[in-house]
């Protein structure tokens, strides 16, 4: 199982990655900064909601139950980072095409 401070790592290097693509796209003309806007405010939102349950495992007791709880976060990690990216590669596609 990955160490807390790894996982916690982790998220912060992927949120990172997201918001320089974000700032990297901004750069861009016609890009529709309403929508980034809303998008950095959603990844730092999900930094802080991730880097908050790496530090609150419920069931601490037991050892089976944390596994679980630490597969589920980084499943709906996964979930959510894929999300954003996806919105962000169709953001790109739309300005490439205007």
């Amino acid at each position: 199982m990955t160490k807390r401070r790894e996982l916690k790592k982790m998220i912060e290097y992927l949120s990172g990655e997201l918001m320089t693509e974000i700032l990297l796209c901004s750069l861009q003309p016609e890009t529709d900064m309403a929508k980034l806007r809303e998008m950095m405010t959603r990844i730092c939102d999900m930094n802080d909601e991730y880097r908050r349950r790496v530090q609150n495992p419920s069931g601490t007791a037991d050892k089976r139950l944390v596994k679980q709880y630490y597969k589920k976060l980084r499943e709906d990690f996964g979930a959510e980072f894929d999300k954003i990216y996806e919105e962000l590669v169709l953001l790109n596609k739309e300005r490439a095409e205007n």
